[in-house]
């Protein structure tokens, strides 16, 4: 008896304890909300373009890298655009400056980026994104 009953409390823990691990990464995605409001264009990998306002990484209005060794930050207000490459090894950001200049940075594709859209909220890995397009800030009018 007391063996069936330990066998059931320890199937009734699996379900639960199973069932839980399917809660983790569902539910609604939490878009951190930045200090400035910048509007982009987002393409994903499957070649899915969305417009997107309230666009951070990580939660922070600029770009963070590897330059060599140097560890970089560029703020969205330089940039005028960034192609994603993958690389075996990594991903590598080519940085459009608005000034016209070019700078590849080694990026963490784990890196999260978050926007609103018109529909609701974006969360995507750097390593799903082939390209952003930095239109600027959004402006706010007060009444």
């Amino acid at each position: 008896m007391k063996r069936a009953l330990y066998f059931s409390i320890l199937i009734l823990t699996y379900i639960f304890v199973t069932g839980m691990g399917s809660l983790r990464g569902s539910g609604d995605v939490m878009v951190p909300e930045p200090e400035t409001n910048y509007k982009v264009t987002l393409t994903d990998q499957a070649d899915v373009s969305t417009e997107l306002e309230e666009f951070t990484c990580e939660g922070q209005v600029y770009l963070t890298g590897k330059r060599g060794e140097a560890h970089v930050s560029i703020g969205f207000d330089k940039i005028s655009s960034i192609r994603f490459f993958r690389e075996k090894d990594g991903l590598i950001g080519e940085v459009h400056l608005k000034d016209g200049k070019v700078i590849p940075l080694k990026l963490e594709k784990d890196m999260c980026c978050y926007g609103m859209f018109a529909y609701g909220k974006l969360k995507i890995a750097m390593k799903d994104i082939k390209s952003i397009i930095v239109h600027g800030v959004v402006s706010t009018e007060e009444e």
